[in-house]
């Protein structure tokens, strides 16, 4: 799990986006800033999450016979919105995760070929308060913002590895020997 480079690629887009000095600040930089962390959230999301699934699939024929495909794993797909205007640290974490949930879905075709079009997040429940924040901020360190972000990121993280999971079967398919099914997700890693 790697906290750490997670806050790099969000604080990498924030700084091309509006820079570290506050010396450009306009009307437009706070859309901006939530635009670069959105792109961030998304570049790591879908560079380092594995989502493992469980497939059951019958191969038509006379009899028809079991898929020996069982399990396979995917990449995601998709991109996480910026969040909008927010009265508390706590709604705008709330956003972040409501458009993590919508805006990413299974990857076209897992390692093994099979196709589940499945949302892999789902439960609500990222774990991460402003008092986290400040105790961080407030320690003595070279680069605050960093630590920061860290936080963010290993509540997100800490979310899609245990809670974020969408455990709802649904139907899949096999194409590469013509099986139809039903595929679970298992397990979702981001590291």
């Amino acid at each position: 799990m790697s906290k750490s480079a997670f806050a790099q690629a969000i604080i990498s887009k924030l700084k091309s986006s509006i820079g570290t000095s506050g010396k450009d600040y306009s009307a437009g930089s706070a859309s901006a800033a939530m635009s670069a962390v959105a792109a961030g959230i998304t570049e790591y999301l879908i560079a380092n999450t594995t989502v493992m699934v469980s497939y059951v699939g019958v191969i038509p024929g006379v009899p028809p016979t079991p898929d020996p495909l069982v399990t396979d794993s995917f990449k995601i797909m998709g991109s996480c919105a910026p969040t909008g205007p927010s009265n508390s640290f706590d709604s705008w974490i709330r956003q972040i995760e409501t458009n993590i949930i919508a805006g990413f879905q299974l990857a076209a075709m897992g390692n093994g070929g099979l196709v589940f079009p499945q949302k892999p997040f789902l439960n609500p429940g990222i774990i991460t308060s402003q008092a986290n924040l400040k105790a961080t901020h407030d320690v003595s360190d070279e680069d605050p913002q960093q630590k920061v972000w860290e936080v963010v990121c290993g509540g997100i993280m800490d979310w899609i590895n245990g809670l974020a999971i969408n455990v709802t079967p649904g139907a899949a398919t096999h194409p590469a020997v013509s099986s139809t099914g039903t595929a679970t997700i298992t397990k979702i890693t981001i590291t």
